[in-house]
């Protein structure tokens, strides 16, 4: 999961893409041509949509469907714009049924498509992977598999590792309530996204300082 400062670094490069993506319109405008087709700046994530039952019997005929996220600039009355998009691939049999992408955030801050961009495939694959999780806990068979061995895979899931010792001891007592059924997987995603987004990225650093000393003695 990313981090604020690695989307706010990522952001500052699509800032710069897109001023120059408003230049080139402007020169392109004086010459009395006009830039009408929007410009892609990012591919974001792509998660597998998967629907019907999850099983071996099943896979040949379990419809997929693949959801594109991309981010592109468009120019408003001289602004720039940046637009979220997002177009669902049905199943390859029916592949000539594609949407048409949709704008599912436009605003004049990279940051904030970004942010929601990344936030949206990071909730969507926990989701699919906490799914056989959520449906023992709905079945009321919470009680009979939570140890430690099945909360260590959810913290593996949910990749508690990365968060400070404080973070990561209440995820762990999230989990213990989503596994016990007292806790929505929703909730507990969003909380755990949160969390690993507002962590501080860890660096070290080598100083080394040279020192020179001048000892004057007596002749």
């Amino acid at each position: 999961m990313k981090t604020i400062q690695e989307i706010q670094a990522e952001a500052r490069q699509l800032t710069v893409l897109g001023r120059a993506y408003r230049e080139e319109y402007a020169a392109e405008t004086g010459r009395g041509a006009t830039i009408t087709s929007p410009r892609v700046l990012a591919q974001l994530p792509e998660p597998a949509v998967m629907t019907g039952p999850a099983n071996a019997s099943t896979a040949e005929s379990m419809p997929i469907q693949r959801r594109e996220r991309y981010i592109d600039v468009v120019i408003d009355s001289e602004d720039v714009l940046y637009r979220l998009m997002e177009r669902e691939t049905p199943h390859p049999v029916s592949l000539w049924a594609e949407n048409a992408p949709a704008a599912v955030l436009v605003t004049g801050s990279a940051f904030d498509v970004l942010n929601a961009g990344y936030g949206l495939a990071e909730e969507e694959s926990l989701a699919e992977r906490l799914t056989p999780y959520a449906e023992r806990a709905e079945n009321g068979d919470g009680d009979d598999f939570i140890d430690r061995e099945t909360v260590a895979e959810v913290e593996t899931i949910l990749e508690t590792k990365l968060l400070p010792v404080a973070d990561r001891l209440r995820t762990k007592a999230e989990i213990v309530e989503f596994l016990e059924g007292r806790m929505e997987s929703t909730e507990l995603i969003t909380r755990t996204v949160a969390r690993q987004c507002a962590r501080e990225n860890r660096s070290e650093a080598i100083v080394a300082r040279h020192e020179l000393t001048l000892s004057i003695g007596e002749p």
